[in-house]
């Protein structure tokens, strides 16, 4: 039993690693697509995209008051 849930705990741990390390998504990013313009539209800095999933990206500007 032990043993499973070592296991267990690793898989998470290596599961949450690798979501940290493949997006620079922040806390604040929302986005919500408009299916009649293609776009995505970021909630909550106004960003916009045209694709067909959600990005991964923050494209908020870098800079005073955005992502460090």
């Amino acid at each position: 039993m032990p043993v499973i849930l070592i296991v267990l705990l690793v898989g998470v741990l290596l599961y949450l690693w690798w979501q940290w390390r493949t997006t620079t998504l922040t806390r604040e990013c929302r986005w919500r697509q408009d299916r009649s313009r293609g776009t995505w539209h970021c909630a909550y800095c106004g960003a916009e995209v045209v694709s067909e999933t959600a990005p991964r990206d923050c494209l908020r500007k870098k800079g005073p008051g955005g992502p460090s």
